[in-house]
């Protein structure tokens, strides 16, 4: 179940008005990594560039927060060895299920924030823009962690909003939206609000089809952080990597996200990972 209180208010106001009950899921975990994967599974958004990492990686691959696999599939395809690492079995069952037994992939159910593989990888990535669901001091876990699993000249990359899209995640959003379902096209409803001076953002969807007079209603929910790249950058160069280069991952629904691609820059570790 979600964490409480993470129903906004517009979708409090829209269930009340039909006498309807709101029961929290969290959106990456339970039922609702079902709708997760319909949600992002067609995206293909940042596949291209991490393949591209990948090919001049001399190395296993770390895919970090990997979900139902959305980057993992393509890489393991693409004959690279892949840990694939995410705190919600539900979403590592539907990775395991697309690739059945496959001698090049290692599920792990773990937290980003911590996590002992006892190896070391050539790339470690996280995409989906998947560090906002991290607050500061995650983050700096995170980066701790990254260091101590990426191996001598390994590269360490990930996503986040960029430009106009970064922009449309400050600002309160209610809006239908039509999502892939087993029978067809359903519509959801999307919630958005903005809280700590548009630092955080909750999230719903809820389906349209179940706002019934004085039912229950599950509402996916999350709460995420909004990041600037240049706030990520200067994190990453006071957690001891290299300034990173910032490139446009290029998508198919136009919206703006950038990659941070860098390396460590300190002290070499004598210990293993």
């Amino acid at each position: 179940m979600g964490m409480p209180g993470l129903i906004t208010e517009a979708v409090r106001e829209r269930l009340d008005r039909v006498g309807a009950v709101p029961r929290e899921q969290d959106l990456y975990d339970g039922a609702g990594t079902d709708f997760y994967e319909r949600l992002v599974g067609p995206d293909r958004a940042e596949i291209r560039e991490v393949l591209a990492l990948a090919r001049g990686a001399d190395g296993p691959v770390l895919d970090v927060a990997a979900g139902s696999g959305r980057l993992t599939i393509p890489l393991v395809r693409s004959g690279r060895r892949v840990t694939a690492i995410d705190l919600s079995a539900d979403m590592l069952a539907h990775l395991r299920r697309a690739l059945p037994d496959h001698p090049l992939l290692d599920c792990v159910v773990a937290d980003m924030r911590d996590f002992s593989l006892k190896r070391r990888f050539a790339l470690v990535v996280i995409g989906a823009t998947s560090i906002t669901l991290l607050d500061r001091g995650g983050r700096s876990l995170l980066y701790a962690n990254v260091r101590r699993h990426l191996a001598v000249d390994g590269v360490f990359a990930f996503t986040v909003a960029g430009g106009a899209s970064a922009a449309s995640l400050t600002v309160p959003r209610d809006q239908e939206i039509k999502v892939p379902g087993p029978g067809g096209e359903e519509t959801y409803l999307f919630s958005q609000q903005v809280e700590e001076g548009g630092q955080a953002r909750i999230v719903n969807w809820l389906r349209a089809a179940d706002l019934a007079d004085g039912g229950e209603v599950t509402v996916l929910t999350s709460r995420l952080r909004v990041l600037d790249h240049k706030v990520l950058a200067r994190e990453l160069v006071d957690a001891g990597f290299a300034e990173p280069a910032v490139s446009p991952v290029r998508t198919h629904r136009g919206d703006d996200i950038v990659l941070l691609t860098t390396t460590w820059a300190g002290p070499s570790e004598s210990e293993g990972g």
